[in-house]
C-alpha cells in the first residue's frame, strides 16, 4: 500500500527541490557572465574593441562589476567597457562607462589603479562630453 505523503512535506520538497535549481541557475548565469568577460579581454588584446564592447556589456548586463570573485580574472565588465570606448576614441561612452564604473563599485573592491584610471578619464575629458 502507497503511503501518501502530508501537504507540509509535499511543500518542503518543493522548497528544498527549487532552492537547489536556482543554486544551479545563478551558477550558470555566473559562469555566462565570466566567460563573456573573458571573451571581452581576449577581444581587448587583439585590438577588436567594438567585440570586446559586446562582451562586456552583455556580462555587465548579468552581473555587475565585483559580482564574481576568486577567479583568475578581476571581473569589471563596467570598468572594461570604458575602456575599450577608449579606445575606439568615443569619448562620450567611455565617460559614461567610468562614471557607472565608479558609482557602482563597492569600496572595499575598487582596485585602485581602475578607479585613479577612470577618474582621471573622467577629469580630463568628460568635462566638455555630453553626459
Amino acid at each position: 500500500m502507497k503511503r501518501s505523503r502530508s501537504p507540509k512535506l509535499r511543500w518542503a520538497i518543493a522548497a528544498v527541490t527549487l532552492a537547489f535549481a536556482w543554486e544551479g541557475v545563478a551558477a550558470t548565469v555566473d559562469e555566462q557572465a565570466y566567460a563573456l568577460n573573458r571573451d571581452g579581454m581576449i577581444a581587448m588584446s587583439e585590438a577588436r574593441f567594438e567585440d570586446a564592447v559586446d562582451a562586456f556589456n552583455r556580462a555587465a548586463a548579468m552581473v555587475p562589476d565585483y559580482g564574481i570573485r576568486g577567479k583568475a580574472l578581476m571581473y569589471t565588465p563596467i570598468f572594461m567597457t570604458g575602456w575599450a570606448f577608449e579606445k575606439l576614441g568615443d569619448v562620450a561612452a567611455a565617460c559614461e562607462a567610468y562614471r557607472r564604473f565608479l558609482a557602482a563599485a563597492p569600496a572595499d573592491a575598487v582596485e585602485p589603479t581602475k578607479a585613479d584610471h577612470a577618474a582621471s578619464y573622467i577629469a580630463a575629458h568628460c568635462a566638455t562630453a555630453p553626459n
